[in-house]
């Protein structure tokens, strides 16, 4: 069962992670938005690596 936990945790945060890129893609340069999408991308690509066992991910 916590193998399968993990895998949809794994499907979530590539699925947000997706969204958050095409969000920043999006959103002009002159918004402050674009930082606070930029940081939730890195935490949320972070959280991916620590997920998927990426032994560098911290």
């Amino acid at each position: 069962m916590k193998e399968l936990e993990q895998e949809v945790l794994i499907r979530l945060a590539r699925k947000a992670l997706k969204e958050l890129e095409e969000a920043y893609l999006r959103i002009p340069d002159t918004n402050n938005g674009k930082a606070y999408l930029f940081r939730g991308k890195e935490r949320v690509r972070l959280m991916l690596k620590m997920l998927e066992g990426d032994g560098d991910a911290v």
